[in-house]
């Protein structure tokens, strides 16, 4: 598209070969951490604002350009939480270089399925990096991008039915995907089919309809990311890793000293910027995600 350009095409001198990609079983949370920290410090922190600023004929138009970003951005942040799309590496994001607005593609894995389903499970619910906290110096993740969250999820949760209705579709017509990422679920078997009826012809589909419905009641995310995790993952040595990493510690986490259900729209953004910002986390994430950017 003219004007247009991916994320890593803007961000292009960030690329790095440092391997830091973390064994769940293994790594403490401090290793983890500074190892992520050590990576981070590789790759100046404000490469988008310069990219910005060089998209910008005056300051207001850097302003302009900024808010435009942080705010559709926001508005995808939310919106891909509710639907579990993931795989949100920055070949994934399109930036108009004249508005500065951001645009998400390549919705392969939706509806929780690259925590389920990625060799390397993503347990983060969007991507809230190290680039786009330094372009909102001051206020960082709690000003602008906060706000336009609360107000998204806010409109979402006041009328769930909108959205799910629309959902509902496939459940009635799952596409071809669907069906063999519900063969990839009942392979992997596991402690879910005791409360699951899989002879039921569309259990895949509502397991993950119901899974949007709790969000917009006011689940925890972090436990949303716990389920999903251990639907494609309870077999493995190192489940028990990655969910006390996905479900944080209360030491460390906001979203560890919530409970799993009943939280108000603030909370739940609170949540997921604890989550999506946890270096615990994402230096342990696949490095052809680079999370360090």
């Amino acid at each position: 598209m003219e004007n247009t350009c991916t994320l890593k095409e803007l961000l292009s001198s960030t690329k790095t070969e440092e391997e830091h990609n973390m064994d769940m079983r293994k790594a403490k949370r401090a290793d983890a951490v500074n190892n992520f920290m050590k990576v981070s410090q590789l790759v100046p922190v404000d490469l988008l604002r310069r990219a910005f600023m060089r998209m910008s004929t005056s300051p207001e138009a850097f302003l302009s350009l900024r808010s435009h970003f942080v705010s559709s951005h926001a508005l995808l942040c939310v919106s891909h939480w509710i639907l579990g799309i993931g795989d949100r590496h920055l070949s994934n994001f399109m930036v108009n270089t004249e508005t500065g607005g951001m645009v998400g593609i390549d919705f392969g894995h939706a509806f929780g399925s690259a925590t389920q389903f990625l060799a390397v499970p993503e347990l983060m619910p969007f991507r809230l990096t190290r680039q786009f906290v330094s372009l909102m110096e001051p206020l960082r993740e709690s000003g602008l991008i906060q706000s336009v969250m609360v107000h998204a999820l806010r409109a979402f949760r006041a009328q769930p039915e909108l959205l799910l209705n629309t959902m509902d579709v496939f459940v009635k017509e799952p596409s071809l995907d669907w069906k063999n990422f519900e063969l990839k679920q009942l392979k992997k078997g596991g402690t879910w089919t005791l409360t699951v009826n899989t002879k039921e012809i569309n259990w895949y589909p509502l397991q993950k309809v119901d899974f949007a419905r709790r969000k917009l009641e006011g689940a925890n995310p972090a436990i949303i990311t716990s389920e999903e995790l251990k639907l494609g993952f309870e077999k493995e040595p190192a489940f028990r890793g990655m969910q006390c990493v996905a479900l944080g510690t209360e030491e460390h986490n906001v979203r560890a000293r919530l409970p799993a259900q009943g939280l108000t729209v603030e909370q739940q953004v609170d949540c997921l910027l604890d989550q999506a910002t946890d270096p615990n986390l994402l230096g342990r994430v696949w490095q052809g995600w680079e999370p360090w950017v």
